[in-house]
């Protein structure tokens, strides 16, 4: 099949080889590194063996053969092209590809060429020579199905020895692996307790971040600590309950083993810490703004999935007029988040006239409401609110206990840990939301006037009447007053604005 004298031809050329290395895997008692260096060694020997002296090399050594982004490797193609090399000296064909989709690829890249293969285990390649081509596509599709195999394999022995309790995922700061143990580590272990004590005491997580970096510790990689999300993104983290977790993405199976290393804090510290970095959280949406640039800032909602959002500047024409854009959504939603909502983009100088538009229907609607409507007391509206407030501090206490009950069955054994993960966020969610209804029930009381709701109508009304003149900041100061938000659809197939009126009955 192959044909010495080509061999002997190529290697009489005056051109350098390409010798090409990627990152095998592991050979047992060796380290990665000795590894590389034995592959190292056995290509340069097969060089030697080979009369080859004149090469450049090319290491991918943190690659693998099914990425088609290699630097290395690409930059060899590259030099093959440009007429650098004409022969690729490899150990085995499979370190260039494994797929017979890449192999096809490189050959059509080699199509015309001189430029052959040259592997210790396979021989010459010849991707030019047609009675080869059957032969090397067959042998590229083995190479493929072995891989599959082999990845298959993998992922069942990493997924059984999760099942077995070992820990099987990334290190994660303050804790050592010993034999797929994890232990803690005897500096980082400190630094995250330190963590974990600050932010309990009420620090900041900007004060923690400076007391650890004043301390001397860092990172896993040896950097100084400073975004505030590599501390927050510690306790998404349940390892730190001596808790180890793993999902199978190949097997679609979820591992949750518990009491499987030494915790570095306790359920109870984990639930204070997650409730109050939640608490300080600002602009949960992640939208950023510097001024009030629009009446409507803040206001856009998504009639589809109910998210806020964002208006941001389109462009500046020559004078200096700035054209701001709401941009389209990118949440999705549905029972399990499965639908990408449609929700297009749109320019402000499209939406501002159905918005003034709907602002004059508004007026209308108000105007009826001040002629029909009845005249209430105060101190009734007071009453109701109070009596909101009891029920309020009434259901978070009832909240709270249900979910000290639950870490207390956890803890017991009485609640198995899948059923623990499910519950707790649901009801953590439903706590967080009564909290958020009890701090705006009281604002509202705080801020009740003895005006009456005739009253703030009338004003709503006066302001609604001559906002044109008024500038943007405060505009949008006053629709914040008017309107819980402004709720906008724009699809392919429908266009829709609504003002959803604050609530001002009580």
């Amino acid at each position: 099949m192959y044909r010495p004298f080509e061999k002997h031809v190529i290697l009489q050329s005056n051109k350098p080889k390409a010798l090409y290395l990627r990152k095998s895997k592991k050979k047992k008692g060796k380290t990665e590194e000795e590894t590389l260096e034995s592959n190292m060694q056995r290509l340069l020997d097969f060089c030697k063996k080979n009369e080859i002296s004149d090469y450049v090399i090319y290491n991918d050594f943190v690659a693998k053969s099914t990425k088609l982004d290699r630097i290395e490797y690409r930059k060899m193609l590259n030099a093959c092209l440009q007429g650098q090399h004409d022969m690729i000296v490899v150990l085995e064909e499979s370190r260039l590809y494994r797929t017979v989709y890449e192999q096809t690829n490189v050959y059509e890249d080699l199509k015309g060429t001189n430029i052959v293969i040259f592997s210790d285990r396979e021989g010459i390649i010849n991707p030019n020579d047609r009675t080869q081509f059957l032969a090397n596509i067959v042998r590229g599709a083995v190479n493929e199905h072995e891989l599959h195999n082999y990845a298959h394999r993998m992922n069942q022995t990493k997924l059984q020895t999760a099942k077995n309790g070992s820990y099987v995922n990334k290190i994660p700061f303050g804790y050592i692996k010993v034999k797929n143990k994890l232990l803690p580590h005897p500096v980082e272990s400190k630094a995250f307790r330190l963590i974990v004590e600050k932010i309990i005491e009420g620090f900041t997580i900007n004060e923690v971040i400076l007391e650890l970096n004043l301390r001397g510790y860092t990172t896993k990689q040896g950097k100084k600590f400073k975004a505030a999300t590599t501390i927050t993104r510690l306790f998404e983290n349940r390892v730190y309950l001596g808790e180890s977790h793993y999902h199978s993405q190949m097997f679609g199976e979820d591992v949750i083993i518990t009491d499987t290393h030494e915790p570095l804090m306790t359920i109870e510290e984990y639930h204070k810490i997650k409730k109050m970095i939640d608490s300080r959280s600002r602009n949960k949406q992640g939208i950023r703004y510097t001024k009030i640039n629009t009446p409507l800032d803040r206001l856009i909602y998504c009639g589809i999935c109910g998210h806020r959002l964002p208006i941001h500047k389109s462009y500046e024409n020559k004078e200096g007029i700035i054209s701001y854009q709401i941009s389209n959504c990118k949440n999705s939603y549905g029972e399990n988040f499965e639908h990408k909502c449609p929700h297009k983009s749109v320019s402000l100088n499209f939406l501002l006239p159905y918005f003034y538009k709907a602002i004059n229907k508004y007026k209308e609607a108000i105007r009826e409401e001040i002629l029909n409507a009845p005249i209430y007391n105060t101190n009734d509206k007071k009453i109701a609110i109070l009596q909101d407030i009891k029920r309020l501090n009434q259901k978070i206490k009832e909240k709270e206990e249900e979910i000290e009950n639950t870490d207390m069955f956890l803890i017991k054994g009485i609640l198995k840990e899948t059923k623990y993960v499910k519950i707790m966020p649901q009801l953590e969610k439903e706590l967080k939301e009564l909290n958020s209804l009890l701090i705006e029930t009281n604002n509202r009381l705080e801020t009740m006037s003895e005006e009456s709701t005739v009253d703030l109508k009338k004003k709503a009304l006066d302001f609604l009447t001559t906002y044109e003149g008024i500038e943007t900041e405060e505009q949008n100061r006053q629709f914040s007053l008017l309107f819980e938000k402004i709720v906008l659809i724009n699809t392919d197939d429908k266009f829709s604005i609504e003002l959803i009126e604050k609530d001002t009955s009580m």
